[in-house]
């Protein structure tokens, strides 16, 4: 299996990026007000003063996601840079400045230093981001409580039913009279819901849709800084730094449970819930550094960081079932220390040394968050211990003019020294089975038989830690002042394990990966300079481990009292994984029928959970599965001449995952940069990007020895002909393969004119921009899946056809599209003065099939939110003033 990606145009990690220059010939103009405007900055620094007003046309957070324009109307900007302090020419070396930015916006910033020149400064610093959902302004929800750790239902919440389907089983799509008030084939019968059902139907739709009301999703993101950095001797510094990072808000979280009444039993019944952040951050560093005039250096530092979560969970009552309520834990307090070394030492002019080296402790003890579906933990807290160590060293060294060579060295141990427990829970909202759990699990549990019950779930914790080394060799040879020639070979070899665990928890213990790049760097003439250069890497796995599932289920090396070995030990002396033979249905007995009847997966009662977790056969992870990877990239810039000049970058990457049989099968990924002078009058650039990625799978469905549907037996299209004969293959039908195809197109164009010293006073500036986006991502779905028919039922016609085989189809196309228009011009009062007035016209156009099942009617299963995917269409005006004194 394979992905590849012809980038045609791409920047520095892929995309061609073509770029089109003119060079102004500008006018002297306000220019000559110095005669040196870069000493003058230096010696004689301006203190600046920018007030403004803007409006902005229209609300949309996703247009005002980052910048703090997400509100409909005007708001106040104010800006300043204040220095004071001694003259440069004078013997005093006191200095000051106060910066601040956006003080009229969610994105201020106020920066504060006072100091000696040589000796110390001391820095004071508050900054604010306030980041919103892009559709965070048209989420709604019925739960009262927003903001809070605790969400509960109006009290006139009714549960949603669709009740021509059913009187009492969840429905969220009865929240919508246009389904609640159709037709619908049940049991090969066309129902027309009578008068009650639609009475029913409508005191629902009443009831709830009156509490549905918006909430705004973001976060907000508030830091401050305090600094003293000192020069206590000649060669020495010591610095030391606190922060503190506070982020408030909420942001949506995806929930899945489950709820039964007796009158029905309903799975897999989502909320997206609007789940409150309350965190703080603290972090101290203190650091000290030495260096000569030897370019000799030597700097160690301690940095200690506390996180502080003020909401330890969500609470929420479920909307299918109000007397039932769910709670989910939010992330726990957690605290980290670490130091760090580095230095570097010449050995004579032509060789260099330098290192590095770090040392952390992460620990994390914060009281669980237990409710009566977790009857089985073993510990107050998770004691989560993580201690982290890495160094390396990189040689330079020049042994000829010509050759210069690098030799590199990394290592990097993560280990995590949390102590693996097991852990015994029932699924959210899941009702106790009544039936007690297996004794043999029991006693290896240390526990009656009667204190769980055999829905329960018995899971052991996995610590992982993982161990990088890497080695690096890489040299540049140049031929002539023209002409350099690059190549590199790198190492890298990853372990991985968990701490205490019974069974291997990795799928990959170990891989390691060949990198080998070359590259020719050239330059023809004094205008052209070219690169192009090709990377090969090839990752390898010795053993794949698809049975690592079984490090989190220790009941799989337990007998259960209805066998005579544990699954464990039946997969090992078969030599199978949790997917078991690749056979079809036959009649199992014994061990086999507890751990793989009828030949299906692993049994979960075998290995006391009620998820299957257990792999496909052939299926790899694509961070731990053999891969190579090729790639070429090249690069063209192009100085026609002083007006004139051309960027241009490509980039094609092939992955191949050839020993993967299912999984990720390739991905590649790249953007576009270029970097222009500043006194460039036009400016014109294109970038193309393309991603492409292949995934294959297989829908697993069990054997079975069923020979109709309501006593029809034929099928339509597929693999099989009849019933029986696809029941009996489920598990190796070719027909439940699938693969998916999927690609990201995305062109974005632009251009700047900048022009200066307009009318004949030259005072005025003006300046256009405009920025066009477009991309398409399209997933295309090959494979397919069986469906009964609804109109084989009990008397229908003979001959009526049980079930179709119904081929994927490819997804609607995800588009985004979007422009920009900047006019800004800028009037010149006087040396020190100016007048600033800006104009932006910003357009933005998505569609994405997500968001329609978030729609009322949209999905059952789901409480619907009313997101929809963004859009907008804004005007912002700013006018400005700005003064230099």
């Amino acid at each position: 299996m394979n992905t590849s990606s012809r980038n045609l145009i791409a920047g520095p990690r892929g995309a061609l990026c073509m770029t089109l220059v003119a060079l102004a010939a500008g006018a002297p103009g306000l220019a000559d007000e110095a005669a040196n405007p870069e000493r003058t900055a230096l010696t004689t620094p301006a203190n600046t003063v920018d007030v403004g007003v803007g409006n902005v046309s229209d609300r949309s957070f996703k247009f005002g996601e980052y910048n703090g324009l997400q509100r409909e109307g005007g708001y106040l900007d104010l800006g300043f840079d204040l220095r004071g302090g001694g003259a440069w020419d004078s013997n005093s070396a006191w200095r000051w400045r106060i910066r601040a930015s956006d003080l009229g916006l969610d994105t201020r910033s106020l920066v504060a230093e006072f100091g000696k020149q040589g000796t110390f400064r001391l820095t004071v610093g508050y900054d604010e981001l306030r980041r919103n959902s892009p559709t965070g302004d048209s989420y709604q929800t019925p739960y009262l409580g927003l903001g809070t750790g605790n969400l509960t239902l109006p009290a006139g919440w009714l549960k949603p039913l669709v009740p021509r389907l059913s009187g009492s089983a969840p429905n969220a799509r009865g929240l919508l009279d246009s389904v609640t008030a159709s037709d619908v084939l049940v049991n090969g019968v066309v129902r027309t819901p009578n008068d009650a059902q639609l009475a029913t139907a409508a005191a629902i739709q009443a009831a709830d849709l009156a509490a549905f009301r918006p909430w705004e999703v973001y976060t907000t993101r508030k830091r401050f800084d305090a600094g003293l950095s000192a020069v206590a001797r000649k060669n020495w510094d010591f610095s030391v730094n606190a922060r503190r990072e506070d982020r408030n808000g909420t942001k949506v979280m995806g929930s899945v449970t489950r709820a039964t009444d007796g009158s029905f039993n309903a799975s897999d019944l989502g909320t997206l819930l609007p789940d409150p952040i309350d965190q703080r951050t603290d972090q101290l560093t203190a650091q000290a550094s030495y260096h000569n005039s030897h370019r000799d250096f030597l700097q160690a530092s301690y940095t200690a960081s506390v996180f502080k979560n003020d909401v330890t969970g969500l609470t929420w009552q479920s909307w299918a079932l109000p007397t039932s309520t769910q709670t989910l834990s939010s992330a726990p307090d957690n605290k980290s220390s670490q130091f760090n070394l580095a230095g570097g030492h010449d050995f004579g002019a032509r060789t260099r040394l330098t290192g590095s080296a770090s040392y952390s402790r992460n620990t994390q003890d914060a009281r669980y968050l237990v409710d009566v579906i977790a009857p089985l933990v073993p510990a107050s807290s998770l004691d989560g211990v993580v201690k982290t160590t890495n160094y390396g060293l990189r040689l330079t060294t020049r042994p000829v003019n010509a050759l210069t060579l690098n030799l590199g060295y990394r290592y990097d141990n993560r280990d995590n020294q949390t102590r693996i427990r097991t852990y015994g829970w029932y699924d959210a909202g899941d009702e106790r089975s009544g039936t007690p759990l297996d004794a043999n699990f029991a006693a290896a549990l240390g526990v009656l038989p009667s204190a769980l019950d055999n829905n329960v779930n018995i899971n052991a914790s996995r610590p992982y830690s993982r161990k990088s080394t890497e080695y690096t060799l890489d040299a540049d040879y140049r031929f002539s002042a023209r002409e350099v020639l690059h190549a590199g070979f790198g190492r890298q070899q990853i372990d991985r394990w968990c701490n205490g665990s019974w069974y291997n928890c990795m799928d990959a213990a170990q891989t390691r990966e060949n990198t080998f790049n070359v590259e020719l760097r050239s330059t023809l003439g004094e205008a052209v300079h070219t690169r192009i250069g090709y990377t090969r890497a090839n990752r390898t796995v010795d053993a794949y481990n698809e049975n690592a599932f079984l490090a989190l289920v220790p009941m799989a090396n337990v007998t259960p009292s209805n066998a005579t070995t544990s699954a464990y030990q039946f997969m090992l002396a078969n030599g199978w994984n949790g997917y078991g033979p690749s056979l079809g249905f036959e009649a199992t007995t014994g061990d086999m029928n507890v751990f793989f009847p009828r030949n299906n997966a692993l049994a979960n009662a075998s290995y006391q959970n009620g998820n299957r977790i257990s792999e496909l056969l052939g299926m790899r992870r694509y961070n731990m599965a053999n891969r190579q990877r090729d790639r070429v990239k090249g690069e063209l810039d192009w100085h026609a001449s002083e007006r004139w000049a051309l960027q241009g970058n490509a980039d094609w990457r092939r992955d191949d995952y050839n020993d993967s049989r299912y999984g990720l099968v390739g991905e590649s990924d790249f953007a576009a940069e270029f970097t222009a002078a500043e006194n460039l009058n036009l400016v014109a650039f294109y970038t193309h990007e393309r991603l492409s990625r292949d995934d294959d799978g297989n829908t697993y469905t069990a054997n079975s020895n069923a020979t109709a549907v309501n006593g029809f037996t034929d099928i339509a299209n597929g693999c099989f002909a009849k019933i029986a004969e696809r029941n009996a293959s489920n598990k190796i039908d070719p027909c439940l393969d699938w693969a998916a195809r999927t690609s990201t197109r995305s062109d974005v164009y632009g251009f700047t004119i900048d022009r200066k010293e307009l009318l004949p006073s030259r005072r005025l500036d003006l300046k256009l921009e405009a920025l066009v986006s477009d991309s398409t991502s399209a997933n295309n779905v090959l494979g397919g899946n069986y469906a009964n028919n609804p109109l084989a039922v009990t008397g229908a016609p003979a001959g009526t056809i049980a079930a179709y085989y119904i081929p994927a189809t490819a997804l609607p196309d995800v588009v985004s599209r979007s422009w920009e228009v900047r006019l800004v011009g800028k009037y010149h009062l006087n040396k020190a003065s100016s007048i600033r007035v800006g104009y932006l016209h910003a357009y933005y156009l998505s569609r994405d099939y997500a968001y329609d099942g978030l729609q009322l009617g949209g999905l059952a299963g789901v409480l619907p939110t009313l997101q929809v995917a963004p859009s907008y269409a804004i005007d912002v005006v700013t006018v400005g003033y700005a003064a230099r004194f």
